[in-house]
Protein backbone atom coordinates (compact mmCIF):
# COMPACT_ATOMS: atom_id res chain seq x y z
CA UNK A 1 0.00 0.00 0.00
CA UNK A 2 1.31 3.45 -0.91
CA UNK A 3 -0.04 6.69 0.51
CA UNK A 4 0.53 10.31 -0.47
CA UNK A 5 -0.98 13.47 1.02
CA UNK A 6 -0.43 17.20 0.73
CA UNK A 7 -1.23 17.72 4.42
CA UNK A 8 2.40 17.70 5.55
CA UNK A 9 3.56 20.00 2.72
CA UNK A 10 3.83 23.80 3.00
CA UNK A 11 0.81 25.52 1.40
CA UNK A 12 2.87 27.24 -1.30
CA UNK A 13 4.35 23.89 -2.37
CA UNK A 14 1.22 21.71 -2.15
CA UNK A 15 0.07 21.88 -5.75
CA UNK A 16 3.57 21.35 -7.14
CA UNK A 17 3.86 18.28 -4.92
CA UNK A 18 0.42 17.15 -6.09
CA UNK A 19 1.48 17.25 -9.75
CA UNK A 20 4.33 14.86 -8.93
CA UNK A 21 1.99 12.56 -6.98
CA UNK A 22 -0.46 12.26 -9.88
CA UNK A 23 2.30 11.37 -12.34
CA UNK A 24 3.75 8.77 -9.99
CA UNK A 25 0.47 7.17 -8.91
CA UNK A 26 -1.25 7.26 -12.33
CA UNK A 27 0.46 8.27 -15.61
CA UNK A 28 2.03 11.48 -16.91
CA UNK A 29 -0.63 14.18 -16.54
CA UNK A 30 -0.98 17.96 -16.63
CA UNK A 31 -3.18 19.05 -13.69
CA UNK A 32 -4.42 22.64 -13.43
CA UNK A 33 -5.65 24.05 -10.14
CA UNK A 34 -9.11 25.67 -10.01
CA UNK A 35 -10.29 28.23 -7.50
CA UNK A 36 -8.27 29.40 -4.48
CA UNK A 37 -4.50 29.76 -4.73
CA UNK A 38 -3.97 29.62 -0.96
CA UNK A 39 -3.23 25.90 -0.82
CA UNK A 40 -4.33 22.58 -2.19
CA UNK A 41 -5.61 19.40 -0.56
CA UNK A 42 -5.10 16.00 -2.09
CA UNK A 43 -4.54 12.42 -0.95
CA UNK A 44 -3.94 9.14 -2.76
CA UNK A 45 -4.01 5.56 -1.49
CA UNK A 46 -2.79 2.98 -3.98
CA UNK A 47 -2.09 -0.74 -4.15
CA UNK A 48 -1.54 -3.47 -6.71
CA UNK A 49 -4.29 -5.93 -7.60
CA UNK A 50 -2.48 -8.30 -9.91
CA UNK A 51 -1.79 -6.44 -13.15
CA UNK A 52 -4.33 -3.79 -12.13
CA UNK A 53 -3.59 -0.87 -9.81
CA UNK A 54 -6.36 0.19 -7.43
CA UNK A 55 -6.35 3.77 -6.15
CA UNK A 56 -8.56 5.98 -3.99
CA UNK A 57 -8.01 9.67 -4.70
CA UNK A 58 -9.51 12.72 -2.93
CA UNK A 59 -8.66 16.29 -3.91
CA UNK A 60 -9.64 19.93 -4.28
CA UNK A 61 -11.18 21.25 -7.54
CA UNK A 62 -8.90 20.83 -10.55
CA UNK A 63 -8.65 20.05 -14.24
CA UNK A 64 -6.54 17.09 -15.33
CA UNK A 65 -5.27 16.82 -18.89
CA UNK A 66 -3.44 14.05 -20.67
CA UNK A 67 -2.22 15.83 -23.78
CA UNK A 68 -0.14 14.64 -26.72
CA UNK A 69 2.85 16.06 -24.86
CA UNK A 70 2.25 13.75 -21.87
CA UNK A 71 1.52 10.79 -24.15
CA UNK A 72 4.86 11.24 -25.99
CA UNK A 73 6.69 11.58 -22.68
CA UNK A 74 4.99 8.54 -21.11
CA UNK A 75 3.60 6.27 -23.89
CA UNK A 76 1.95 3.64 -21.67
CA UNK A 77 -1.08 1.52 -22.58
CA UNK A 78 -3.67 1.50 -19.82
CA UNK A 79 -7.33 2.21 -19.32
CA UNK A 80 -8.61 3.95 -16.21
CA UNK A 81 -11.99 2.92 -14.85
CA UNK A 82 -12.99 5.74 -12.50
CA UNK A 83 -15.87 5.22 -10.06
CA UNK A 84 -17.13 8.61 -8.85
CA UNK A 85 -17.82 8.56 -5.11
CA UNK A 86 -18.08 12.28 -4.29
CA UNK A 87 -18.31 15.40 -6.46
CA UNK A 88 -18.77 15.41 -10.23
CA UNK A 89 -16.43 15.03 -13.18
CA UNK A 90 -16.71 16.42 -16.70
CA UNK A 91 -14.98 13.90 -18.99
CA UNK A 92 -13.87 14.41 -22.59
CA UNK A 93 -12.27 11.87 -24.94
CA UNK A 94 -12.73 10.70 -28.52
CA UNK A 95 -15.20 13.46 -29.37
CA UNK A 96 -17.52 12.74 -26.43
CA UNK A 97 -18.20 14.85 -23.35
CA UNK A 98 -20.18 13.62 -20.35
CA UNK A 99 -20.86 14.75 -16.79
CA UNK A 100 -20.31 11.94 -14.30
CA UNK A 101 -22.19 11.98 -10.98
CA UNK A 102 -21.57 10.06 -7.73
CA UNK A 103 -22.31 6.34 -8.20
CA UNK A 104 -21.45 6.58 -11.94
CA UNK A 105 -18.26 5.46 -13.62
CA UNK A 106 -16.44 5.93 -16.91
CA UNK A 107 -13.35 4.72 -18.76
CA UNK A 108 -10.55 6.67 -20.43
CA UNK A 109 -7.70 5.34 -22.61
CA UNK A 110 -4.16 6.60 -21.93
CA UNK A 111 -3.05 6.15 -25.56
CA UNK A 112 -5.12 9.19 -26.64
CA UNK A 113 -5.68 12.65 -25.14
CA UNK A 114 -8.38 13.08 -22.50
CA UNK A 115 -9.61 15.84 -20.20
CA UNK A 116 -11.18 15.68 -16.71
CA UNK A 117 -12.66 18.58 -14.76
CA UNK A 118 -13.63 18.37 -11.08
CA UNK A 119 -15.49 21.55 -10.17
CA UNK A 120 -15.70 20.86 -6.44
CA UNK A 121 -13.96 18.63 -3.88
CA UNK A 122 -14.12 15.05 -5.10
CA UNK A 123 -13.34 11.42 -4.37
CA UNK A 124 -12.82 8.64 -6.93
CA UNK A 125 -12.09 4.92 -6.74
CA UNK A 126 -9.87 4.33 -9.77
CA UNK A 127 -8.56 1.17 -11.41
CA UNK A 128 -5.64 1.29 -13.85
CA UNK A 129 -6.30 -1.73 -16.06
CA UNK A 130 -3.89 -3.02 -18.74
CA UNK A 131 -5.36 -1.79 -22.01
CA UNK A 132 -5.24 -5.20 -23.69
CA UNK A 133 -7.49 -6.68 -20.99
CA UNK A 134 -10.35 -4.41 -22.10
CA UNK A 135 -9.54 -4.17 -25.80
CA UNK A 136 -9.76 -7.91 -26.33
CA UNK A 137 -13.16 -7.93 -24.62
CA UNK A 138 -14.52 -4.75 -26.19
CA UNK A 139 -12.77 -4.55 -29.55
CA UNK A 140 -12.55 -0.86 -30.51
CA UNK A 141 -12.04 1.07 -27.28
CA UNK A 142 -12.96 4.40 -28.88
CA UNK A 143 -16.62 3.44 -28.60
CA UNK A 144 -16.32 2.87 -24.83
CA UNK A 145 -14.41 5.94 -23.59
CA UNK A 146 -15.95 8.97 -21.85
CA UNK A 147 -19.32 7.27 -21.50
CA UNK A 148 -21.29 7.68 -18.29
CA UNK A 149 -22.28 4.29 -16.88
CA UNK A 150 -24.78 4.52 -14.06
CA UNK A 151 -24.15 2.35 -11.04
CA UNK A 152 -27.81 2.33 -10.05
CA UNK A 153 -29.03 -0.81 -11.83
CA UNK A 154 -28.19 -3.62 -14.21
CA UNK A 155 -24.60 -4.42 -15.18
CA UNK A 156 -23.50 -0.94 -14.09
CA UNK A 157 -24.61 -1.88 -10.59
CA UNK A 158 -22.74 -5.21 -10.83
CA UNK A 159 -19.55 -3.38 -11.84
CA UNK A 160 -19.93 -0.70 -9.15
CA UNK A 161 -20.65 -3.13 -6.32
CA UNK A 162 -17.80 -5.41 -7.43
CA UNK A 163 -15.36 -2.49 -7.65
CA UNK A 164 -16.28 -1.30 -4.16
CA UNK A 165 -15.89 -4.82 -2.78
CA UNK A 166 -12.33 -4.88 -4.13
CA UNK A 167 -11.57 -1.78 -2.07
CA UNK A 168 -12.39 -3.72 1.13
CA UNK A 169 -10.05 -6.64 0.39
CA UNK A 170 -7.37 -7.55 2.89
CA UNK A 171 -3.87 -6.81 1.63
CA UNK A 172 -2.83 -10.42 2.31
CA UNK A 173 -4.81 -11.75 -0.70
CA UNK A 174 -2.60 -14.21 -2.60
CA UNK A 175 -1.07 -13.05 -5.88
CA UNK A 176 -2.91 -15.61 -8.00
CA UNK A 177 -6.21 -14.56 -6.41
CA UNK A 178 -5.37 -10.90 -7.12
CA UNK A 179 -4.77 -11.73 -10.77
CA UNK A 180 -8.10 -13.55 -10.96
CA UNK A 181 -9.87 -10.54 -9.46
CA UNK A 182 -8.13 -8.25 -11.96
CA UNK A 183 -9.52 -10.31 -14.85
CA UNK A 184 -12.96 -10.46 -13.21
CA UNK A 185 -12.96 -6.68 -12.99
CA UNK A 186 -12.15 -6.43 -16.70
CA UNK A 187 -15.05 -8.81 -17.42
CA UNK A 188 -17.63 -6.80 -15.49
CA UNK A 189 -16.35 -3.50 -16.89
CA UNK A 190 -16.63 -4.85 -20.43
CA UNK A 191 -20.10 -6.22 -19.75
CA UNK A 192 -21.29 -2.87 -18.36
CA UNK A 193 -19.78 -1.05 -21.36
CA UNK A 194 -21.78 -3.24 -23.72
CA UNK A 195 -19.46 -6.01 -24.90
CA UNK A 196 -20.82 -9.25 -26.29
CA UNK A 197 -21.29 -11.71 -23.40
CA UNK A 198 -19.64 -14.42 -25.46
CA UNK A 199 -16.34 -12.56 -25.13
CA UNK A 200 -16.33 -12.87 -21.33
CA UNK A 201 -15.10 -15.65 -19.09
CA UNK A 202 -18.52 -16.92 -17.88
CA UNK A 203 -17.18 -18.22 -14.55
CA UNK A 204 -15.41 -14.93 -13.84
CA UNK A 205 -18.47 -12.85 -14.67
CA UNK A 206 -20.80 -15.07 -12.61
CA UNK A 207 -18.47 -14.89 -9.61
CA UNK A 208 -18.24 -11.10 -9.87
CA UNK A 209 -22.03 -10.83 -10.20
CA UNK A 210 -22.55 -12.99 -7.11
CA UNK A 211 -20.09 -10.90 -5.08
CA UNK A 212 -21.83 -7.72 -6.24
CA UNK A 213 -25.20 -9.11 -5.15
CA UNK A 214 -23.80 -10.12 -1.75
CA UNK A 215 -22.48 -6.61 -1.23
CA UNK A 216 -25.84 -5.18 -2.26
CA UNK A 217 -27.54 -7.46 0.27
CA UNK A 218 -25.23 -6.28 3.06
CA UNK A 219 -26.04 -2.65 2.24
CA UNK A 220 -29.83 -3.19 2.19
CA UNK A 221 -30.46 -5.67 5.02
CA UNK A 222 -32.62 -3.17 6.90
CA UNK A 223 -35.04 -2.91 3.97
CA UNK A 224 -37.92 -5.32 4.69
CA UNK A 225 -38.69 -5.52 0.96
CA UNK A 226 -35.24 -6.94 0.15
CA UNK A 227 -35.87 -10.18 -1.71
CA UNK A 228 -34.50 -12.31 -4.57
CA UNK A 229 -37.19 -10.84 -6.82
CA UNK A 230 -36.24 -7.27 -5.94
CA UNK A 231 -32.55 -8.02 -6.43
CA UNK A 232 -33.25 -9.51 -9.85
CA UNK A 233 -35.17 -6.38 -10.87
CA UNK A 234 -32.47 -4.06 -9.54
CA UNK A 235 -29.67 -5.87 -11.38
CA UNK A 236 -31.87 -6.36 -14.48
CA UNK A 237 -31.40 -10.11 -14.35
CA UNK A 238 -33.97 -12.86 -14.47
CA UNK A 239 -34.91 -14.32 -11.12
CA UNK A 240 -33.77 -17.73 -12.37
CA UNK A 241 -30.32 -16.34 -13.21
CA UNK A 242 -29.96 -14.77 -9.73
CA UNK A 243 -30.86 -18.10 -8.13
CA UNK A 244 -28.39 -19.92 -10.40
CA UNK A 245 -25.51 -17.70 -9.20
CA UNK A 246 -25.87 -19.25 -5.73
CA UNK A 247 -26.52 -22.88 -6.75
CA UNK A 248 -22.98 -24.03 -5.92
CA UNK A 249 -22.83 -21.99 -2.69
CA UNK A 250 -23.68 -23.19 0.84
CA UNK A 251 -26.73 -20.88 0.90
CA UNK A 252 -29.29 -19.74 -1.63
CA UNK A 253 -29.74 -16.01 -2.22
CA UNK A 254 -32.73 -16.04 0.16
CA UNK A 255 -30.65 -17.98 2.69
CA UNK A 256 -27.90 -15.36 2.51
CA UNK A 257 -30.43 -12.60 3.24
CA UNK A 258 -31.88 -14.48 6.25
CA UNK A 259 -28.51 -15.51 7.69
CA UNK A 260 -27.01 -12.03 7.48
CA UNK A 261 -30.09 -10.42 8.98
CA UNK A 262 -29.94 -12.90 11.87
CA UNK A 263 -26.24 -12.14 12.35
CA UNK A 264 -26.99 -8.41 12.67
CA UNK A 265 -29.79 -9.14 15.15
CA UNK A 266 -27.57 -11.42 17.23
CA UNK A 267 -24.85 -8.76 17.32
CA UNK A 268 -27.27 -6.12 18.61
CA UNK A 269 -28.76 -8.49 21.18
CA UNK A 270 -25.26 -8.88 22.61
CA UNK A 271 -24.53 -5.17 22.62
CA UNK A 272 -27.66 -4.00 24.45
CA UNK A 273 -28.15 -4.56 28.19
CA UNK A 274 -31.96 -4.52 27.88
CA UNK A 275 -32.67 -5.22 24.25
CA UNK A 276 -36.10 -4.88 22.73
CA UNK A 277 -36.11 -8.05 20.67
CA UNK A 278 -38.96 -6.94 18.45
CA UNK A 279 -37.40 -3.52 17.77
CA UNK A 280 -34.12 -5.17 16.75
CA UNK A 281 -35.98 -7.64 14.53
CA UNK A 282 -37.89 -4.80 12.86
CA UNK A 283 -34.68 -2.84 12.34
CA UNK A 284 -33.19 -5.69 10.32
CA UNK A 285 -36.16 -6.48 8.13
CA UNK A 286 -38.20 -9.00 10.16
CA UNK A 287 -41.87 -7.97 10.44
CA UNK A 288 -43.25 -11.09 12.16
CA UNK A 289 -41.95 -11.62 15.75
CA UNK A 290 -42.96 -15.29 15.89
CA UNK A 291 -41.33 -16.04 12.54
CA UNK A 292 -38.18 -14.21 13.63
CA UNK A 293 -38.00 -16.19 16.89
CA UNK A 294 -38.31 -19.49 15.02
CA UNK A 295 -35.59 -18.56 12.55
CA UNK A 296 -33.32 -17.29 15.32
CA UNK A 297 -33.72 -20.45 17.41
CA UNK A 298 -33.02 -22.60 14.36
CA UNK A 299 -29.81 -20.62 13.70
CA UNK A 300 -28.51 -20.18 17.27
CA UNK A 301 -30.17 -22.99 19.24
CA UNK A 302 -32.03 -20.71 21.68
CA UNK A 303 -34.77 -18.06 21.40
CA UNK A 304 -33.52 -14.47 21.04
CA UNK A 305 -34.50 -13.39 24.58
CA UNK A 306 -32.63 -16.31 26.13
CA UNK A 307 -29.67 -15.63 23.84
CA UNK A 308 -29.51 -12.02 25.08
CA UNK A 309 -30.01 -13.05 28.73
CA UNK A 310 -27.28 -15.69 28.53
CA UNK A 311 -24.87 -13.19 27.01
CA UNK A 312 -25.69 -10.68 29.76
CA UNK A 313 -25.03 -13.27 32.51
CA UNK A 314 -21.72 -14.22 30.88
CA UNK A 315 -20.63 -10.58 30.77
CA UNK A 316 -21.31 -10.12 34.53
CA UNK A 317 -19.91 -13.45 35.67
Amino acid sequence: MQNWTTDAVAAREQFSYWRDVLCEAFVSLNPVRMGSRSGFHGSVRSRALGATTQTVICASPQQTNRRLEEIRRNPVEFCFANFQQQGTCLVRQDGRETLVQPNDFYVVDTTRPYFLEYGSSWRVLSFRVPRHQLSRRLGELRHATARRITGGSGLGLVATQFAHSLDTLDETVALDAQEGLSHALADVLAAALGANHAEHDPASLRSAARQAIERYIDEHLADPSLSPEGIAARFRMSRRYVYSLFEAQPQSVGGVIRARRLERCARELLLSERPSVFDIALKWGFNDPAHFSRLFKRQYGVPPRLYARSASHSAHA
